[in-house]
């Protein structure tokens, strides 16, 4: 019997009494709509009698509907090229590119839409920060201080920039409790490093890190450029970069409701002063000719070929929905969903919340259930109706650097309820009792 058979089974016989013990909160309404999605109105689980809780907004958000009918009207009304024609509707879907760059900038604080570069999401973001700055801007030996608890996004790139261009990687390791060990990123800070790659939010442990304010300091101080990794933190909590000083910046529209395919990287004066187009094609030259080119100036030198333009519309349309909603109000209400599942996680035996219970959650929690794979409790999970995330999460050293290989995780989002708390804890006791762990 395959390993899913096995726990349909067993979630059978184990529903009813074990249920029935579990008292839950009453709901409470979030800031989006949960109407505007409808995938939240699916029957799932076992038998197909479970309502749905999805709780793997880290990995992509839902898409509601008002961002689809935008897509629908984009297409069906102005659908061309951009950049290239004369006629009404290249004008118009270079209008409503342009625009969603403008929305953007504003969201984020940036004055200047022009140091918006739109790309292909945050990995590629970054590795654009690598190629077509860093390539140039360091030499062999210059070191770059890169966070144990970044995405690979932000660890891969400058591994192969250190191949390519013989930099040196220092690393800043987390402690066992999850947080940056801040005595030694003082001693790489004393070597000064060129590039200082940290998150925003870590995409595990599912906090901020409370030394992160401390080392971006530290690091402008030494006049360092620093990249920082926002695609967990923009989605679900204010971000204003005049405040937040960063040399690039990154995110993702499928993590804010948008669509996939389409991400941007923000970059200081400074940084954008120093890059170099590292991609050729449309669109990214003003002049070519038998001598050479000529990049176009601003974002377009970055953005050669035809971009993801429905994408944009429809991140644009994402953006005004978790506007009005308030991002204060999303933030509050994603946190305390994030606190209450971490609080009822940490109270069953047998299960290990990482990062342990900090002051300040953030969107998610992960966890490891004693003497079950990850990959076996999200399979359980999922005959309960609840969709989380099992694996490393692109982020294999903070694992390592907690003891363990891969977790669980349950990541929140503006429409998440009360009810998806409910349904995770339900079915995370009832593992804990098929394991045989409750009432030790």
């Amino acid at each position: 019997m395959s390993i899913r058979r096995k726990i349909l089974r067993d979630s059978k016989r184990s529903l009813g009494r074990e249920g029935r013990r579990i008292v839950f909160e009453p709901c409470a309404a979030p800031p989006l709509d949960r109407a505007q999605f409808p995938v939240l109105e699916r029957r799932i689980g076992r038998d197909g009698d479970r309502a749905l809780a999805y709780l793997d907004n880290a990995a992509t958000a839902l898409v509601p509907r008002r961002v689809t009918d935008a897509v629908t009207r984009f297409l069906h009304t102005s659908c061309a090229n951009i950049h290239r024609g004369a006629h009404v509707l290249a004008e118009e879907a270079t209008d409503a590119y342009e625009c969603a760059r403008e929305h953007l900038a504003a969201y984020l604080g940036v004055e200047d839409s022009a140091r918006v570069v739109l790309t292909h999401g945050a990995t590629e973001s970054l590795n654009l920060a690598a190629l077509c700055w860093a390539e140039h801007a360091l030499r062999p030996g210059d070191i770059v201080a890169v966070a144990e608890d970044n995405h690979h996004s932000n660890i891969v790139c400058w591994l192969m920039l250190a191949e390519r261009r013989g930099v040196e990687l220092a690393w800043i390791p987390v402690k066992a409790d999850g947080r940056l060990d801040y005595g030694a990123w003082c001693r790489i800070a004393a070597r000064a490093p060129k590039v200082v790659a940290l998150v925003q939010q870590s995409n595990v442990i599912g906090w901020m890190q409370p030394d992160l304010p401390r080392i971006l300091d530290d690091a402008r101080r030494m006049g360092a450029f620093i990249a920082l990794d926002g695609a967990q933190a923009a989605a679900h909590a204010p971000v204003d970069l005049a405040t937040l000083p960063v040399d690039f910046y990154v995110l993702s529209a499928h993590k804010m409701m948008g669509l996939t395919g389409i991400g941007a990287l923000v970059c200081s004066p400074r940084a954008l002063e120093g890059m170099r187009p590292a991609i050729g094609g449309g669109g990214m030259a003003a002049r070519v000719d038998a001598r050479g080119y000529v990049p176009a100036s601003g974002p377009q030198g970055f953005e050669a070929g035809t971009p993801a333009i429905a994408a944009a519309v429809a991140w644009d349309e994402a953006l005004s929905m978790l506007e009005e909603a308030g991002m204060e109000a999303v933030h509050r209400h994603v946190a305390a969903l994030a606190s209450r599942a971490q609080r009822g996680l940490s109270d069953l035996p047998g299960v290990r919340v990482l990062g342990g219970m900090p002051s300040a959650c953030a969107s998610l929690v992960s966890f490891a259930v004693e003497g079950v794979h990850p990959h076996d409790a999200s399979a359980a999970f999922d005959a309960e109706g609840v969709l989380v995330r099992a694996g490393h999460h692109c982020a294999k050293p903070i694992h390592a650097a907690l003891g363990v290989r891969a977790s669980v995780r349950a990541s929140f989002a503006g429409y998440s309820s009360e009810a998806d708390v409910d349904a995770l804890l339900r079915a995370a006791t009832l593992l804990v009792e098929r394991t045989g762990r409750a009432g030790r």
